[in-house]
């Protein structure tokens, strides 16, 4: 079994490196920001809301558990041996991340003390590395094996209004702010997309002429799923402001800094590329239908534009709210770190509707049967 499970992490790793990949990478940062912060457990310790958006950047992509669960049904695997599967890559993922977190550390000098105080930190950073993975990756694969998830609509806890109660226990603990501040905003999102098409369509009009109506119900009918998009650029947009905003001026300050970039680059990135790689069934309906290559570029732009200019504007209010939440002291605004900023997060959108774009070049009417 153990054999089996590494030759499973050993072929995930070489066919699909994202996959263990970027939770490695988040593991990386949650675990330098551990070792940062000293463990320090304030009103709002950073390292939390870091930890969640590493989280929801790292969950694997629905279509592809789907797929490899499909897989393994068909090979006989039971539910026990696909969470085993799970929990390897998790560790794996979680350990690899947890190394390099713990290097960065012991080199910037991040982990203070001598002899068993070092190692017993290691430990602690090894151990976190490892349950922040699982978290990301093991939730995910329970749903789909157990559960038949929906396709899309409203998320799960919108009924149950839990983004409002949270909100009103922000009192309580500040982080319960930010996350009642994040699904609202979440919600909101949602409805708006799947609700306001004709809004987005004259949004997009100057654009994009005579395809905003087509564009503005695709992405209607994809309410969901670039609700998620935009949520998570904001989240991180948010993070990077409340960074810049309530940080005291020492070194380790700009460790937290970097970082914010670093997550507000992966959501507007990679995130953002992995969700508009979903589309490309819709793109290439487009194209079989005659669609040019410029209509297919205004599809992906009108995404790129609701995701990107969503991500920024509703980054910036959440931001602020999570400090006027936090109740700590703030700084001048650093408007050359928001433009920075702003510049990360459109540059990112590019590349990866530029990589969709050059990707959907190359479908087949063939490929239909993949997606």
């Amino acid at each position: 079994m153990i054999a089996a499970m590494a030759l499973w992490v050993g072929g995930i790793a070489r066919v699909r490196p994202a996959r263990l990949g970027v939770p490695a990478a988040g593991v990386a940062i949650v675990t330098t920001l551990l070792a940062v912060h000293d463990w320090t457990w304030t009103p709002a310790p950073r390292w939390i809301p870091a930890m969640v958006l590493v989280v929801l950047l790292s969950t694997p992509s629905a279509r592809v558990l789907r797929a490899d669960q499909d897989l393994l049904r068909a090979r006989g695997a039971t539910g026990r041996q696909v969470i085993g599967l799970a929990a390897a890559e998790a560790a794996a993922a979680g350990f690899a991340g947890g190394v390099v977190g713990v290097t960065v550390s012991l080199a910037c000098g991040f982990s203070a003390g001598t002899g068993v105080a070092v190692a017993r930190e290691i430990v602690l950073l090894l151990l976190a590395g490892v349950l922040v993975a699982a978290l990301a990756i093991l939730p995910p694969v329970l749903r789909e094996w157990y559960f038949v998830p929906a396709d899309g609509g409203p998320p799960w806890w919108s009924p149950y209004g839990l983004d409002f109660i949270l909100l009103a226990l922000a009192f309580v603990w500040p982080l319960f702010g930010w996350a009642g501040g994040t699904m609202l905003l979440w919600r909101l999102v949602e409805l708006g997309l799947r609700k306001g098409k004709r809004a987005i369509g004259g949004i997009l009009r100057p654009l994009v002429s005579g395809l905003a109506g087509v564009i503005a119900l695709s992405i209607s009918w994809r309410s969901a799923l670039l609700a998620r998009s935009v949520v998570l650029v904001a989240l991180a947009v948010a993070f990077a402001i409340a960074t810049a905003l309530t940080r005291d001026g020492c070194g380790e300050a700009e460790v937290d800094l970097i970082a914010s970039l670093i997550l507000a680059a992966a959501a507007a990135g990679p995130s953002f590329g992995a969700a508009l790689n979903e589309r490309r069934r819709d793109l290439l309906i487009v194209s079989t239908l005659g669609g040019k290559r410029r209509q297919v570029a205004a599809f992906i732009a009108g995404d790129a534009l609701v995701v990107g200019g969503g991500g920024l504007i509703a980054g910036h209010l959440l931001g602020v709210l999570f400090v006027l939440v936090s109740k700590v002291e703030r700084v001048p605004s650093p408007h050359g770190y928001f433009g920075l900023l702003a510049l990360v997060v459109i540059v990112s959108c590019v590349a990866a509707s530029a990589r969709i774009a050059q990707l959907a070049a190359r479908d087949e009417v063939s490929d239909l049967r993949d997606y």
